[in-house]
């Protein structure tokens, strides 16, 4: 998980997507309302917010399937030569066909993340709905690019699965390792993907296939396009779990007249609960633990560990994610799992992302919608049959409102899915600790093994 990361959803009829995860220390300024924040690539994070769709009459100009871009995408593209380039020499046939669309993936995603670079404060989320606009006017292109692609991704194919009588494929991309370099040294994010980029025809396909992911995955909630942290080029938020190894992409997929259908994706990652906590946005729950509460990852022994959960009333994020929506801190009863997990350092299923590959309109017609929450309830019932807990972060504008929507629902709750905010303190006779605001984004989804 990574800096801004925010988890986000659209509701039932939708076929939105949501998803969690920030890296740490994004601290004060995540505190900015998001009119306020600066267009930097590091800082590119979709506020999730629950009014209705506005449309807007911007106009594109169409471009035809797999158009030829540079590699990079970070510079214009140049105009097409009649010579023999690099790419159509490559290759004849299936070949060509995967690298023009793998040229394609980059061109669609610099295009749309360029959204924002024409916007001026304050227009953030008319850019975030610009941004999912575009991406449905692209549909039909990037369904072209996922059927070039995926059959060269060299995906691990999965048992199929089914809901309601309805079956659909699932395969997986599970992270791989990239060495240090040749001086010992642990490379940085963006050497680490230009890496893998570049050891192989696979690696490249699995990058760009990632990359046309993050754009059809996002929402005026939530924008995926921008860079998980600071690497450069950006090719959207899900590529970093490609080399990652404690990661997987999970896809989901449904059957039609050219082939596999795109209908969710689930990024997580499986890490200890503490390196889960403090990656979240801000610091996460227990930055403001003092030293001598949490030293070096060993806890006092009369620590106490709660989580402070959401009211499950029908006006539950109605007029903002309110303080008194959470439980009195003085009802706030000890929970001894998170404590024995936290000092255990035993690993859990953090949930990075959690979306629907289709616009709203072709997932509700489709019935793909329905195929996205599964998914979700099928991570919840394994990972409790597994032992295993389940972390997720609530972030956006929102996250009151997105729990009652999303992660609040009966058909999660029953695994033990509960929404709130981890709370401690030093001792029994003590008060528990400084209760952070909402837009520290330290608003949890928790399932206890």
């Amino acid at each position: 998980m990574r800096r801004r990361k925010a988890a986000a959803a659209a509701d039932k009829t939708s076929g939105g997507a949501a998803g969690a995860g920030a890296k740490k220390k994004a601290a004060a300024a995540s505190q900015d309302r998001p009119e306020q924040r600066t267009t930097d690539a590091v800082r590119l994070r979709a506020a999730a917010v629950a009014t209705p769709q506005r449309r807007t009459s911007s106009k594109r100009t169409p471009v035809q399937a797999f158009p030829v871009a540079q590699q990079v995408g970070d510079h214009p593209p140049k105009k097409r030569s009649t010579a023999s380039s690099p790419l159509t020499s490559a290759g004849h046939g299936a070949s060509a066909e995967g690298e023009s669309a793998v040229q394609a993936a980059v061109q669609i995603h610099s295009q749309l993340l360029g959204i924002f670079a024409s916007k001026k404060n304050g227009a953030w989320r008319e850019a975030c709905e610009q941004v999912e606009l575009g991406a449905a006017e692209r549909y039909k292109e990037f369904l072209d690019i996922f059927t070039a692609l995926f059959p060269h991704a060299s995906a691990e194919h999965l048992p199929a699965e089914s809901i309601n009588g309805r079956s659909y494929q699932v395969a997986r991309f599970q992270g791989e390792r990239v060495e240090a370099d040749g001086c010992g040294q642990d490379l940085s994010l963006a050497a680490r993907l230009e890496q893998f980029r570049g050891a192989s025809r696979q690696g490249r396909i699995r990058d760009a296939l990632c990359t046309a992911l993050a754009a059809v995955a996002s929402r005026k909630e939530m924008c995926w396009l921008e860079a998980y942290d600071d690497e450069l080029p950006a090719r959207g938020h899900f590529v970093h779990a490609l080399v990652c190894p404690s990661s997987s992409l999970r896809l989901a997929m449904v059957s039609s007249a050219l082939g596999p259908r795109p209908a969710s994706l689930l990024v997580t990652s499986r890490v200890s609960l503490g390196d889960a906590l403090a990656n979240l946005d801000s610091g996460g729950p227990l930055r403001h633990m003092p030293p001598e509460v949490w030293q070096g990852g060993t806890a006092i022994e009369q620590l106490e560990l709660s989580l402070q959960e959401l009211g499950a009333e029908d006006s539950l994020g109605s007029f903002g994610s309110l303080p008194e929506e959470r439980a009195l801190a003085k009802s706030l009863v000890p929970e001894p799992k998170i404590r024995e997990l936290l000092l255990a350092k035993t690993e859990v299923i953090v949930v990075e992302a959690y979306v629907a590959l289709a616009p709203r309109d072709v997932a509700a017609s489709l019935g793909l919608s329905e195929i996205v929450q599964g998914e979700f309830a099928l991570l919840l019932r394994r990972a409790k049959a597994e032992g295993v807990a389940v972390v997720l972060q609530l972030g956006g504008n929102n996250p009151h409102l997105l729990a009652r929507k999303v992660y609040m629902r009966p058909d999660f709750a029953q695994c033990g899915l509960t929404c709130g905010y981890l709370r401690w303190r030093s001792s029994p006779g003590s008060p528990w600790g400084r209760e952070q605001p909402w837009n520290n984004r330290v608003c949890l989804g928790l399932q206890l093994p």
